[in-house]
């Protein structure tokens, strides 16, 4: 019987968390990687959370080209989901804090055995629910921007009085489909990560 192989150390990752309960509020913290998990402490509670109870990870981006930054969510079968941001907790971009989250995500992908990446479910982009949401409300602010238009275009309106709610629409609409075109839903293999979801160190 052959010995077991060694266990390999931990490696350690400075990232930005979503704390407990709160949808805008991050926190530093230390995220450790090992064979058995993810250990961190978050708002005075700490633990380890085992790859096996693991369900899934979404990368999505949170800003797109150029200034890239993107979150990781891991969702778990028991307790909170743990969101993991490449920015920093008051929002700042720094090539040294995406090479950091990009270190993570690799090792915490490489750390994964046969049976957890066959369980899990690879995620990209935002959830199918959001992403109609985004494409129902841009839909919605873009329809009586276009009737606008076109009554102006008619001679109905004149052009002066509704060109000022046309454009802050119009700027609003073309923001909420670019979203939803960088941010849209998909999967990838554990084995390559989305190069278009990491951002640039």
């Amino acid at each position: 019987m052959e010995p077991a192989p060694p266990a390999q150390e931990e490696a350690r990752f400075d990232l930005c968390v979503r704390r407990d309960g709160s949808i805008l509020k991050r926190t530093p913290t230390t995220l450790v990687v090992s064979d058995a998990g993810i250990d961190y402490a978050i708002d005075g509670r700490s633990g380890l959370r085992p790859y096996s109870g693991l369900r899934s990870i979404r990368i999505q981006l949170t800003s797109p080209a150029p200034h890239l930054s993107a979150r990781v969510e891991l969702d778990f079968a028991r307790g909170r989901p743990l969101f993991v941001y490449s920015h920093t907790p008051d929002g700042e971009i720094s090539s040294e804090q995406n090479r950091v989250f990009v270190a993570f995500l690799m090792e915490l992908h490489r750390r994964l055995g046969p049976q957890d990446r066959a369980r899990i479910a690879f995620r990209s982009g935002v959830s199918p629910i959001r992403h109609k949401v985004l494409l129902v409300c841009s839909l919605v602010i873009a329809a009586p921007i276009l009737f606008l238009l076109g009554l102006a275009l008619a001679g109905q309106v004149p052009i002066g009085k509704v060109i000022w709610p046309i454009i802050p629409g119009g700027l609003l609409a073309a923001g909420l489909v670019k979203a939803a075109l960088w941010s849209r839903p998909g999967t990838y293999e554990p084995d390559r990560l989305p190069d278009g979801l990491l951002p640039s160190a």
